[in-house]
């Protein structure tokens, strides 16, 4: 939608967009819409031990490797 305003308006026609949305029947919300993935924030501190933990002992499970260095479950299953 940009471009085509964008082409448009090189043209010398200016064309809001919400009108360019109307005409193309999309809604003007997703012509602004970037989706966007924050990477994990897993520190290697907090990692390390955790990982060293696991492999001392596979058989715990994640409530367990968390409440042994009072650790968020959710710290560790990220981990």
């Amino acid at each position: 939608m940009l471009s085509v305003q964008q082409g448009l308006k090189d043209e010398g026609v200016s064309v809001p967009m919400t009108k360019l949305c109307q005409w193309f029947g999309v809604a003007p919300r997703t012509t602004y819409y970037k989706p966007t993935r924050s990477p994990a924030k897993v520190t290697p501190e907090l990692a390390e031990p955790i990982k060293k933990m696991i492999d001392a002992e596979p058989s715990f499970g994640y409530r367990t490797v968390a409440a042994l260095p009072r650790m968020n479950k959710n710290t560790v299953q990220r981990i």
